[in-house]
């Protein structure tokens, strides 16, 4: 016995994926004669279930030799004698299956968490020009200069409200000199004797206090030319008055 369905698998790779069709051969049996006797079983003693007329197609069932068995338009199954008929085959899709293949996407690296800065240190700033001048050479030993030039301007600004020459003068000086020390730091040594002359012209004596043996040598060596470059101008201003 044979049996006359196939089975065709097409595989065609598309850009968007694969796509799969199934397609099954079906074979057809179709009357030649004007009239043929379909029975309900392979045997001319069997009864009679319908008569098949020229060019009627039946799908075929099985294929038994002097019968072929087909399948009535009812579903019925019936047996017609293999002469009176022609056999055909025709390939049908029986369904279309279409799988994207997934694109794999490239995963983005993680990226670390700023850690959080910590919060910046409040200051409180003294009422006071001395106050504030104290809390400046913290600021200075601290090395947060360009915090302690900012307090020393305002205590500058502070000592030029005091009525009192002497005080006045002492606290301005004071002032400028940690002002000198905090852009030496910095490496601004232009900036740094122009805070140091500024402080001679105010306090002479000043001088002690730097060569004292509390501060690095050289901030000694850029007084010593910041009190050397006043002493010429003074010099120079004495003699334009004198002429």
């Amino acid at each position: 016995m044979k049996r006359f369905v196939g089975l065709f698998l097409i595989i065609l790779f598309l850009p968007s994926g694969l796509a799969f069709a199934t397609a099954k051969e079906v074979k057809y049996v179709i009357i030649k004669v004007s009239a043929a006797n379909i029975r309900e079983k392979p045997t001319t003693k069997a009864s009679i279930l319908t008569i098949g007329r020229y060019g009627d197609r039946y799908p075929l069932v099985e294929d038994l030799g002097p019968w072929l068995k087909i399948k009535l338009p009812d579903g019925r199954i019936g047996f017609v004698w293999t002469p009176l008929t022609r056999v055909e085959g025709e390939k049908v899709v029986e369904k279309v299956v279409i799988k994207k293949v997934p694109v794999p996407q490239p995963q983005p690296k993680p990226q670390p968490k700023p850690k959080p800065k910590p919060p910046e240190e409040k200051l409180v700033l003294p009422p006071t020009a001395k106050g504030k001048i104290q809390l400046g050479k913290r600021l200075y030993y601290e090395k947060k200069y360009e915090k302690a030039l900012k307090v020393l301007e305002k205590a500058v600004a502070d000592a030029a409200l005091i009525s009192s020459e002497g005080e006045r003068r002492q606290r301005t000086a004071d002032a400028y000199f940690v002002m000198g020390l905090c852009k030496l730091a910095l490496g601004d040594r232009y900036r740094a004797k122009k805070f140091f002359k500024k402080t001679v012209r105010l306090v002479p004596d000043y001088t002690l206090i730097v060569t004292s043996g509390e501060y690095d040598p050289s901030v000694v060596e850029l007084w010593k030319e910041a009190e050397a470059e006043v002493e010429d101008e003074l010099v120079r201003e004495r003699m334009r008055r004198k002429y």
